[in-house]
C-alpha cells in the first residue's frame, strides 16, 4: 500500500485488517475493489490532519525545512531527483531512502533506519545543511558536493566535470523552479503504540463519506464487525 508504514505495529494491523477484507464473504470475488478502496482510505489529505499517528511528507519537509534552515523548494527538488520521493528506493551504489544517502553518510549522520521516511527527510536535510555552510550558501557547490563528494568541488572549484553530477545540478534547479511533485503520502509513525494506531484506523474507517468509492469497504467491514 502507499502509506509509509514502519512500525510493525502498524504494518500488522492494516495487513490484519485488509487480509479479513480480502477474506470475507461479501468481498468475495470483488476483493481487488475492497483493496483499493481501503489503500485510498489510509491516503486521502484528511488522514494526517483528523489523526494523531499520522503526518504528510509534505509536514515533514516542512518540518525538516524550519530545523535546518534549507529551503523546502531545495529538499523537495533534491527527493524528486534522488528517488521520486520512494522511502524504499536503494541505488547501485548503495545510496539509501527518499533522500539516496549512502551507508557511510548515514552512519556520520547517526541514521539509524534510513527508509524510515522521516528519519531519512531530516538525515538528508542535515547533511545539506552541512554542505550549503561549508560552501558560503553556493546552491550549485552544495549540492555537486551532496552527489559527488565535498572533496571533488574543492579540487575543481566548483561543479566537477562529471556528467551525472552536472546532470544533478541542473536538474535539481530546474525542478525547484517548476516546483516538485510532492506525493500526498500519510507518514505513520513507528513511535505510535498498538493501541493509538488500532484507535486512529477505526476512526478513520468510521468516518469515511457515504459515497460510492467507499460502499463496498463501509459494507464489508459491517459484515465483518470490525467496527
Amino acid at each position: 500500500m502507499k502509506i509509509s508504514v514502519v512500525s510493525p505495529g502498524a504494518n500488522g494491523i492494516y495487513e490484519a485488517v485488509l487480509e479479513r477484507l480480502r477474506e470475507s464473504e461479501v468481498s468475495d470475488n470483488r476483493t481487488s475493489d475492497v483493496s483499493r478502496a481501503f489503500q485510498k482510505a489510509l491516503n486521502t489529505k484528511t488522514v494526517a490532519n483528523t489523526i494523531s499517528s499520522a503526518t504528510s511528507y509534505k509536514d515533514i519537509f516542512i518540518e525538516a525545512s524550519k530545523k535546518y534552515g534549507v529551503s523546502y523548494d531545495l529538499l523537495t527538488a533534491m527527493a524528486q531527483q534522488e528517488s521520486g520521493f520512494n522511502p524504499d528506493a536503494v541505488s547501485r551504489s548503495g545510496a539509501m531512502g527518499i533522500m539516496q544517502i549512502m551507508p557511510e553518510t548515514a552512519k556520520y549522520l547517526g541514521l539509524k533506519n534510513p527508509y524510515d521516511a522521516y528519519e531519512n527527510i531530516m538525515a538528508g536535510a542535515k547533511y545539506m545543511a552541512e554542505k550549503l555552510k561549508e560552501f558560503s550558501g553556493n546552491v550549485d557547490k552544495a549540492l555537486a558536493a551532496y552527489n559527488a563528494g565535498s572533496g571533488a568541488v574543492k579540487q575543481y572549484g566548483g561543479v566537477p566535470p562529471y556528467g551525472e553530477t552536472r546532470s544533478y545540478v541542473k536538474n535539481i534547479k530546474a525542478i525547484m523552479k517548476r516546483g516538485a511533485d510532492v506525493p500526498y503520502t500519510n507518514y505513520i509513525s513507528p513511535s505510535a503504540s498498538k493501541e493509538q494506531l488500532e484507535a486512529d484506523l477505526k476512526k478513520l474507517l468510521r468516518d469515511l463519506p457515504d459515497s460510492e468509492e467507499y460502499a463496498l469497504l463501509k459494507q464489508t467491514l459491517a459484515e465483518i464487525n470490525y467496527l
